[in-house]
């Protein structure tokens, strides 16, 4: 694995995510190499990297740190020859990153590290004329990724060991958070975000609730809970198993849906009696006693429930 230092970063392709990366890496004190096929979209970069530049830096302080850390490249072999990491953030069509993969793997030097910011391609079909595929990672960043610190790094059966504590170790220099996903599809945030937003296309086109209810019941119950907790422990700090296992089988029941079949693991749970917090243990174990547990939940919930309440910034978008 390459030393990471603040060394060169070659970020291919200069549309919106690849100039967000970009932006981020070079605030973070990484020499960027950017490139793209087009010249366009790399003369344009800093006028359309100055909002993000202005996220990380704040209001009152100057940009020209940013950058003066990015240039930009038309030519792929001139931008990857001193980089220890070239990050691949073209369009997601598979043809188009299997070549580019391809001509990635003959023109860096073997210890150069390969990632993909792919949100929904498999990396092994991606890596498919890949001959050196164990350099090659999906590092998904999540809109706005200036923003939000989580990165999915997408591993594949040919992915080894090292090059995933690599990454993990290079995203906490740029202060984010790496998450491990199997090469499946939709990976991680995908699928459950999509998974959230079919339910709630039903529920409006069905006519069980108003577009407005539906994100007024995510911003004041499951939001809150999901932002500090995530759905697994959430679920250990609220309901039992038992219960749980009540409310799939009778949804299940009432609309024979595949999807509302309860999983395999709830019933684990209840034979195991991992009832949650109020046996003890569920998906988490409990140090404390349940009446402590419910007394920090509660007071967690209060606090951002609190912030949300006097920091609705909803109406700047001017939504109607």
């Amino acid at each position: 694995m390459p030393e990471i230092s603040n060394g060169t970063i070659a970020v291919v392709g200069a549309g919106f995510m690849g100039t967000v990366i970009a932006t981020l890496y070079a605030h973070y004190g990484y020499k960027v190499i950017l490139t793209d096929l087009m010249p366009k979209p790399l003369e344009a970069y800093r006028t359309r990297a100055e909002p993000i530049a202005r996220s990380l830096v704040g209001a009152n302080k100057k940009m020209d740190v940013i950058f003066a850390n990015v240039v930009t490249e038309i030519n792929l072999e001139k931008a990857v020859k001193d980089a220890f990491f070239v990050h691949e953030v073209i369009h997601e069509e598979i043809n188009a990153k299997q070549s580019l993969f391809e001509r990635l793997d003959r023109i860096c030097p073997r210890e150069v590290v390969l990632g993909t910011n792919t949100s929904s391609l498999k990396l092994s079909d991606i890596c498919a004329n890949v001959a050196n595929r164990d350099r090659v990672i999906g590092v998904h960043y999540i809109t706005p990724a200036h923003i939000i610190k989580l990165v999915e790094l997408i591993v594949a059966d040919f992915t080894p060991k090292e090059l995933i504590d690599w990454s993990k170790k290079f995203l906490k220099t740029i202060d984010h958070v790496g998450v491990v996903c199997t090469d499946t599809p939709g990976f991680l945030v995908n699928r459950l975000q999509y998974a959230l937003l079919s339910e709630a296309y039903r529920i409006v086109e069905e006519g069980a609730a108003s577009r407005d209810d539906v994100d007024t019941a995510m911003k004041l119950s499951l939001g809150p809970r999901l932002a500090l907790w995530g759905p697994l422990l959430t679920e250990d700090l609220v309901v039992s198993k038992k219960t749980s296992a009540d409310i799939w089988d009778y949804l299940y029941r009432k609309t024979n849906l595949e999807k509302f079949q309860c999983p395999p693991g709830i019933t684990r749970f209840v034979e195991q009696n991992r009832l949650g917090a109020i046996s003890g243990a569920g998906w988490y174990d409990f140090a404390r006693d349940y009446a402590s547990v419910v007394t920090a939940r509660d007071s967690q919930l209060k606090s951002i429930l609190d912030w949300l309440e006097k920091n609705d910034r909803v109406e700047e978008f001017k939504v109607s």
